[in-house]
């Protein structure tokens, strides 16, 4: 009987590995309909190579860092160029701050259960939250190509941080995005977003770059693996704070709904 259980247990944890890392395969994928929807900022991406965001800042004159904003703030304005499939072409208010509300309130991985992955405050899971809202977002068949992320890259808090990120939304009937943060209690609109970051910069030097949603993280544009979300086996570098989130999408449906 104890070998029979144990057996169980090992092709039960093995299953749950394998729809973790289908989970985040689906995660990593690019919305063939990315560079053809906004092709402005397909093209300001491609340009910036396969880098760390923290290089590109670091080493750009402040000339080229306010440059570079003004054509990404562009770019954040101009309207998709094509119309899904389906008819979707952006996220009411409501829609988008639903998931800022989803995952602030999440009841394993909201603001005030974040302490125990990271009781030293030394990760922040600005990131964490970006990819737990953009992972909600699929699950509710929003369009991937709608989704980006956004970062703002620069010392802020007398050096403490040194980048914050947000999921993007693109919004309906606007030519506008909402940022999904959080931090904030409420979608932004990205413009308002953007205002509030630069009044945090330590240094007036803050830098904003828009990527497909797939790129986890600031040093790499590599999308998301199951190494960097689940560990290697033999250590979680985040404490259990992915795979505890994919765990608890796995374990229970979906069982909340937007509203218009």
């Amino acid at each position: 009987m104890l070998k029979l259980y144990v057996l169980v247990l090992l092709l039960s944890t093995a299953q749950a590995l394998s729809d973790c890392e289908a989970l985040i395969a689906n995660l990593a994928k690019t919305s063939p309909l990315s560079q053809t929807a906004f092709p402005a900022l397909a093209q300001i991406e491609q340009e910036l190579g396969q880098g760390s965001l923290i290089d590109i800042q670091k080493e750009a004159s402040l000339e080229t860092i306010k440059a570079h904003n003004q054509k990404t703030a562009k770019a954040l304005a101009e309207p998709a160029q094509l119309v899904a499939p389906n008819g979707d072409n952006g996220l009411s208010f409501r829609e988008a701050d639903f998931f800022v509300r989803l995952i602030d309130k999440h009841p394993t991985h909201g603001r005030l259960k974040e302490k125990s992955f990271d009781p030293e405050g030394c990760f922040g899971f600005c990131f964490g939250r970006a990819t737990l809202i953009h992972n909600e977002a699929l699950l509710r068949n929003i369009p991937s190509h709608l989704i980006k992320k956004i970062w703002a890259v620069g010392p802020s808090e007398n050096q403490r941080w040194q980048f914050h990120v947000s999921t993007l939304f693109k919004a309906e009937s606007k030519n506008t995005w909402w940022a999904a943060d959080p931090i904030f209690y409420q979608a932004l609109d990205v413009r308002t977003w953007v205002l509030q970051m630069n009044s945090l910069s330590d240094d007036g030097r803050m830098m904003f770059f828009v990527t497909d949603p797939n790129r986890f993280s600031v040093y790499s544009s590599r999308p998301y693996s199951a190494v960097d979300l689940l560990g290697d086996g033999q250590s979680d570098f985040y404490n259990g704070y992915f795979k505890s989130y994919l765990e608890s999408v796995l374990g229970q449906p979906v069982s909340e709904t937007m509203q218009k």
